[in-house]
């Protein structure tokens, strides 16, 4: 497996896609095996992860919408995409 590095591009694995609860609204991440609900934290990570952002490009992103430095976001943005690397449900 192929660690994380600020060049890596994180994207969604075949068959996952992002999508809105009908009923709820609230964000889902579907995929063959289940359903996972996402926090909102997660659920603007995943939206990021088109293969077009760097992890850098990423984190600068985020920062920019949340205000504070991309080195205060490494360590969560890093951890749930290592996460969800695991559970099969992103690439890089």
């Amino acid at each position: 497996m192929n660690a994380l590095t600020d060049q890596s591009r994180a994207v969604l694995a075949r068959g996952v896609r992002l999508r809105a609860d009908p009923l709820s609204g609230e964000p889902l991440l579907l995929f063959p095996e289940g359903i996972l609900p996402l926090d909102a934290t997660t659920h603007d990570i995943l939206l990021r992860c088109t293969g077009d952002l760097t992890l850098a490009g990423l984190l600068l992103a985020l920062s920019e919408e949340y205000e504070v430095e991309p080195d205060e976001l490494r360590t969560d943005v890093v951890q749930c995409l290592t996460h969800l690397r695991q559970e099969m449900l992103v690439v890089w």
